[in-house]
């Protein structure tokens, strides 16, 4: 999977193992140096493997 936008634009992670609700669904992911997390998701209709950023969620 690959991060687009924001502040893991263009980093990759492997979610080989995951289920596919789970590609679907996304992450709340931690970013060094931030107090909130960065929220990724695919677009709806989109790439499921290509996760865009959706902005800043509370930590």
């Amino acid at each position: 999977m690959r991060y687009v936008d924001g502040p893991l634009d263009g980093a990759e992670l492997d979610v080989t193992d995951w289920a596919d609700e789970d590609v679907r669904g996304g992450v709340y992911q931690v970013v060094d140096g931030w107090e909130d997390r960065a929220a990724y998701e695919p677009d709806e209709d989109g790439d499921p493997l290509v996760w865009r950023y959706r902005g800043p969620v509370p930590g």
